[in-house]
């Protein structure tokens, strides 16, 4: 993780674009911006896994609820015969 020499965390995501196209390829700012740019993209998947959490509970729930109605369905099925 780089020390932020560069300011780059203040920067807003359109600035820190604008600076990143203006540095060479290969040099220290470069690949402090796209450290940062890797960071904050790293930042947002967290986000969204977070976000995710609550429907995947859901999802196994009814995943759960079904497979028990599944059960229960070939039981009766079974002893009506």
């Amino acid at each position: 993780m780089t020390n932020d020499k560069y300011k780059l965390k203040d920067k807003s995501d359109t600035d820190l674009n604008e600076w990143l196209t203006e540095q060479k390829l290969g040099t220290d700012e470069y690949i402090a911006g796209e450290e940062e740019t890797m960071r904050r993209v790293a930042v947002i998947e967290e986000q969204m896994e977070k976000a995710e959490e609550p429907s995947r509970k859901r999802e196994l729930i009814a995943v759960s609820i079904a497979i028990v109605s599944l059960a229960i369905t070939i039981i009766v099925i079974v002893l009506s015969y």
